[in-house]
């Protein structure tokens, strides 16, 4: 008889076991030590049953077949066994190290990658350099920079040294004779030049286009070429007199008729200013001057400044001036009494002057061609909407008297935001105070020879902020107090406050101005400023800054994140 044997379905393993009776077995189990028979714990869960020996998705799975019982064997069939991934080990890898395969395909993957790596790099900095840019600010001209200094008589080498040396940047000078009379360099005012040359200092020459005699006679001669060169009209009748009736009612700012009788010609020619006024309604009289303004170029002239701007051209229907309604205290014969809107700033004048405007720029290191009047009317001087003229005069900031705060902002509004003048020129010969304050505006300051410079007022104008920063304003305090900010990006802030009042106040900066930070700093302050506790290069609290009567003081802060 067979004895028992046990059956794998993984293959035939041979018996290595004694067998034993059932009736041993039940005496063996009977006689042993009962610690030795463990008991059963009161949850599978505390004898380990729940410890898996191989992950879930591996899990043998051991089954008895019911075939071949016979003498208590047992067939045991014992699912397929899947081991899990083991990778390599050093020693196995270190096998292919050299590979030839294997140190080509390294040396691919690497190459690549670098290769990928630049490309991405010379992207993107092909995209930062194709990426539109914000153009930096252009920087300011010398006639930007300023002072420009206006000079009256001919100065000596020492003179024009201590201009240069005081901050000026360049002077006008006034041609002293007509404007078309034939000179050369032997002439005195253009020997003069020279002194102005050897001190680098830029010079900006003044001219009357308007008037002429030069070919007058000519033209009162009834000379056909020159006919046309200057304005000629009928009279209207004779006066009871025997006097002849002007052909309109044009006035000079005299209160004088603007034509004068000639009586050779037998006509009326017209002369506001009391010489005879040249027609640039004639395209050979505006080339003529066009002439002119090259020759002066050539001698090496900074820039040109024209005297006489608003007069150029007149209503071609010499049709009558009409009554100003707001001039109410003046009568018929008085210049103020009309508008003035046929002989003066005609709109066609800013096509004329662009003619000569471009003969400047291209004659010049972007020379300034400016005008010398008061542009009342902003509108004629433009072309396409740009000016056509560099540095209009503002001279009516100091007109007033007795200025007051209103007044004040009055005018800079006008100036900046209705005419949008973005630099203009600034003419005030008045306080030490408005002195701080136009230095500080946006435009160029125009000194007297002789005017005192105050360094340290010279250095707070060059610094970033107030060549290319923003500018707000206001009236702070009540209306007591004209103040402006100017601030670029990146650099201190410029607050500049102005009292024009009898009284001293204290203001809240932070309060009015939002812009302005809680503490600030002293940089300046005029003469007349008489607080105890302030002091230049101190911090101050910007709550509570005190500021004496038709004073002025520079203040500098960190500008607020917001």
């Amino acid at each position: 008889m067979e004895g028992p044997k046990l059956e794998l379905s993984g293959g035939n393993l041979p018996s290595s076991y004694k067998l034993i009776s059932e009736a041993d077995m039940e005496e063996e189990a009977v006689s042993r030590p009962k610690s030795l028979v463990k008991s059963k714990p009161a949850s599978p869960e505390l004898d380990g049953a729940d410890e898996k020996m191989l992950p879930k998705e591996e899990k043998v799975e051991a089954k008895i077949s019911p075939n071949e019982k016979q003498n208590g064997d047992a067939k045991l069939d014992i699912g397929e066994l899947k081991s899990a991934f083991v990778g390599l080990t050093k020693e196995e890898l270190m096998k292919y190290a050299n590979d030839p395969f294997w140190v080509r395909l390294r040396w691919f993957l690497f190459i690549t990658f670098w290769i990928l790596w630049g490309m991405m790099l010379l992207g993107a900095i092909m995209i930062i350099c194709a990426a539109p840019k914000c153009d930096p600010p252009p920087p300011k001209t010398w006639w930007q920079k300023g002072p420009l200094a206006e000079i009256e008589r001919d100065l000596e080498a020492e003179e024009i040294r201590e201009l240069k040396d005081e901050g000026v940047t360049g002077v006008i000078l006034s041609w002293p004779e007509d404007a078309y009379i034939n000179f050369d360099e032997t002439h005195d005012f253009i020997k003069s030049l020279n002194k102005y040359k050897d001190q680098d200092l830029n010079v900006i020459i003044e001219l009357e286009p308007g008037s002429s005699e030069v070919w007058f006679n000519k033209s009162e001669n009834k000379d056909a070429e020159f006919n046309d060169y200057y304005i000629w009209m009928k009279d209207k009748g004779v006066n009871t007199d025997g006097s002849r009736i002007p052909p309109n009612n044009w006035l000079t700012v005299d209160n004088n008729s603007s034509w004068i009788y000639s009586d050779k010609k037998e006509e009326f020619y017209y002369a506001p200013s009391g010489k005879p006024q040249l027609n640039f309604r004639n395209q050979k009289v505006i080339e003529i001057f066009s002439s002119v303004l090259k020759k002066f170029l050539e001698y090496g002239i900074g820039g040109i400044r024209l005297r006489g701007v608003p007069f150029l051209l007149v209503d071609p229907l010499f049709r009558n001036e009409e009554m100003d309604s707001k001039a109410t205290s003046h009568v018929l014969t008085e210049y103020e009494f009309y508008k003035h809107a046929k002989t003066e700033n005609l709109d066609e004048l800013g096509e004329l002057l662009k003619q000569w405007r471009i003969i400047v720029k291209n004659k010049t290191e972007n020379g300034p061609f400016m005008a010398a009047e008061d542009l009342r009317k902003i509108e004629a001087y433009k072309v396409n909407n740009s000016l056509v003229v560099d540095l209009p005069v503002q001279s009516h900031l100091c007109a007033k008297p007795n200025l007051n705060v209103t007044d004040i902002v009055n005018v800079v509004t006008s100036i900046f935001n209705f005419s949008e003048i973005t630099w203009p020129l600034w003419k005030c010969h008045s306080t030490e105070a408005l002195d701080i304050v136009t230095y500080l505006l946006p435009g160029t300051p125009l000194i007297k020879q002789g005017t005192p410079i105050k360094k340290e007022l010279l250095k707070i104008r060059n610094s970033p902020s107030i060549m290319r920063g923003i500018f707000d304003f206001r009236s702070v305090n009540n209306k007591t107090v004209f103040a402006f900010i100017r601030v670029a990006a990146g650099n201190p802030g410029i607050l500049v406050a102005f009292n024009p009042t009898d009284n001293r106040v204290v203001v809240d900066f932070p309060e009015a101005i939002e812009a302005v930070t809680k503490e600030v700093t002293v940089q300046l302050f005029s003469s007349n400023y008489n607080e105890s506790g302030i002091a230049v290069n101190v911090k101050q609290d910007a709550h509570k800054i005190p500021i004496s009567p038709n004073s002025a003081i520079v203040l500098s802060y960190v500008p607020s994140s917001k």
